[in-house]
């Protein structure tokens, strides 16, 4: 899938869930370049997993059968399992 028809999908994503006022942390607006840039500062959200996923469970009809969902974490399972964490 092209980025092209991915970012329109986000941004109707991202409005749907402000619409309940839940607004979405600001790395969700970053573009991939400032991903790739933030990730020295950011590290948790690459080792978290966070962030966008989509898929269309390989149909190629994303329109029919796709998903969108928004990951966020808090907290993280290695310092769950520690004893410490939120």
């Amino acid at each position: 899938m092209k980025r092209s028809q991915v970012n329109p999908i986000l941004v109707e994503a991202d409005a749907f869930i402000r619409s309940f006022g839940f607004p979405l942390p600001p790395f969700a607006h970053w573009s991939p370049q400032e991903l790739r840039d933030s990730l020295p500062r950011a590290p948790g959200i690459l080792d978290g997993a966070l962030g966008w996923d989509l898929t269309d469970f390989g149909l190629e009809r994303l329109d029919e059968a796709g998903l969108v969902l928004f990951t966020i974490r808090n907290g993280r399972l290695a310092d769950l399992e520690a004893g410490r964490g939120k």
